[in-house]
């Protein structure tokens, strides 16, 4: 389910992360993650109201969410 919309979706059809330390990184196969579904990639008010419920900078995990959609 995606974290912003709650749109429930296939996990390949999502976006899966994890914050470790206050930092965005991309999931590494242990402990929690997250989901973003691609239409709230694309909506950058969807990514700005997630970062700040997770108390992390919007810049940067921004970034980090547009290259995990482009490296899968």
């Amino acid at each position: 389910m995606c974290i912003a919309c709650r749109k429930r979706d296939l996990q390949r059809n999502l976006i899966r992360f994890q914050i470790k330390n206050h930092k965005i990184t991309p999931y590494c196969g242990k402990g929690r993650s997250s989901y973003l579904c691609n239409d709230c990639l694309k909506n950058s008010k969807n990514i700005k109201r997630v970062a700040k419920r997770l108390s992390i900078d919007f810049e940067s995990f921004e970034k980090l969410l547009k290259e995990l959609n482009i490296n899968g």
